[in-house]
């Protein structure tokens, strides 16, 4: 099977398909990509898949990618407008 073909059965699984592809493909990553060096600790490894059971079991609480970085400009002058210069 080709790269094309591959990358186009991908895209005609369901949601909660391509959900658990990309649930096993992160489970299998080192195998898979050969990671021998800088790879994670284990306590971040640990929190990356906590933090994904979380997204997976409450997708509400998950928060859009479109507006991401204004968001975080708004978020972040809000932040520095409340910090007063020590004089």
């Amino acid at each position: 099977m080709s790269l094309e073909q591959l990358e186009s059965a991908i895209l005609e699984l369901t949601p909660e398909q391509r959900q658990r592809l990309a649930v096993w493909f992160e489970e299998h990553r080192r195998e898979l990509l050969g990671y021998d060096g800088d790879e994670l600790s284990e306590a971040h490894e640990a929190e990356i898949l906590r933090r994904r059971d979380q997204a997976i079991a409450h997708p509400e609480l998950l928060e859009p990618w479109d507006g991401t970085i204004e968001r975080v400009r708004a978020r972040l002058h809000e932040f520095r407008s409340q910090k007063t210069p020590a004089r």
